[in-house]
């Protein structure tokens, strides 16, 4: 493993600071791992993937999670990886030193499920992503539709590990989204293509994530980063 990882102070964990704290820099330890925060937005272009074969490993799974781990899974499958030639391997308990994206199964309560870093940032991070399959405290509407909203929060969540920043983080973001969606997380660099209200990746998006499906640009702006699936 990498002993320096960068890590994001945003995305779904934590708030932008102001840009007057840009020469900021915190060095921190995770078991182990020397963690930069930089207190600013990673940019979209440094996060990308170099290889379209990105491994994927569970912390802790267990055989009472492991029907909605496989919904985790095919979600992902049928979006991404469906439009893409990015292929998420492995799926397995992570060892302790393997990269990749690290998922944890936890109920987050302050901050609900989310990604630490965007894209390549995530790589061998402990925890990286963090997925909610009980709701019992945090989106408790979930609890009556627990799969639909597991496989609509892992194609979100996917798609940060994959590099893309919220949509209405963008400076074009009509003023009525951000009436309700303050921007969150880092931003991105790159305006791939044009701002996109049924993104998966906004929060204005309605109804809430898209219904857990791409939307045409977000699969045009996939493409256009990874490439096309192989025919």
């Amino acid at each position: 493993m990498q002993a320096i990882r960068a890590l994001a102070r945003g995305l779904l964990v934590l708030s932008l600071v102001p840009t007057a704290a840009a020469q900021e820099v915190r060095r921190t330890l995770i078991q182990g791992v020397e963690v930069i925060e930089f207190p600013f937005a990673f940019v979209l272009t440094n996060s990308i993937w170099k290889s379209t074969t990105i491994p994927v490993c569970w912390e802790n799974p267990s055989t009472a999670d492991a029907a909605l781990r496989e919904e985790t899974r095919a979600a992902v499958r049928e979006t991404w990886e469906t439009h893409s030639p990015i292929r998420f391997v492995d799926w397995g308990r992570c060892t302790d030193e393997q990269l990749g994206i690290r998922i944890r199964i936890a109920e987050d309560v302050t901050y609900g499920p989310h990604v630490k870093a965007l894209g390549n940032y995530l790589d061998g991070m402990p925890a990286g992503m963090v997925l909610n399959f009980r709701f019992n405290r945090w989106g408790q509407s979930c609890q009556q539709r627990i799969v639909f909203c597991v496989r609509a929060i892992a194609v979100h969540e996917f798609g940060h590990a994959l590099g893309f920043a919220h949509e209405h983080n963008r400076g074009d973001t009509p003023p009525e989204c951000l009436n309700d969606n303050k921007p969150s997380g880092p931003d991105g660099d790159w305006k791939v293509t044009e701002y996109d209200p049924y993104s998966i990746m906004n929060y204005c998006n309605k109804p809430w994530l898209g219904n857990g499906r791409l939307s045409a640009r977000d699969i045009e702006g996939l493409q256009r980063i990874y490439g096309k699936p192989a025919q």
